[in-house]
């Protein structure tokens, strides 16, 4: 059994091979299907509290920021106390997220001692950091 396959364009309707019909509706429908799923994941906040979710308030939110703010001004003494070797080689590994292999190699060491060193810098900042 042959079945027709019309396709609608500018309001008129255009009989078509199922390959071209398939072709030109799978993406209306891959949309379709993504817009579903998506429509499923998303909950509101209502439906959030009913199911027993905590909404952190205003306040909350304000104390987690204070609170990272002082971590973080913490963070910058700790850091004003290391020698510029040892900042360097910080800055290096975690803010310009260089490899141990490269920053090894522009020190001219092997990778191991650029590793050695980097624990070494942690650990002291761990102990500045401990009193916060």
């Amino acid at each position: 059994m042959c079945k027709n396959r019309f396709i609608r364009i500018n309001n008129n309707e255009i009989a078509v091979s199922k390959e071209v019909y398939l072709a030109f509706k799978r993406p209306a429908w891959v949309e379709r299907k993504r817009r579903r799923i998506r429509e499923n994941k998303e909950r509101s906040l209502e439906v959030f509290m009913e199911d027993g979710f905590d909404i952190p308030s205003e306040q909350a939110l304000v104390d987690e920021i204070i609170a990272d703010k002082l971590l973080l001004e913490e963070l910058y003494v700790a850091l004003s106390e290391l020698t510029h070797y040892e900042l360097g080689l910080i800055n290096a590994l975690f803010f310009e997220k260089k490899s141990e292999r490269i920053v090894a190699a522009e020190y001219g060491v092997q990778r191991n001692t650029i590793v050695y060193h980097r624990d070494k810098i942690l650990d002291k900042l761990r102990k500045i950091l401990k009193k916060f």
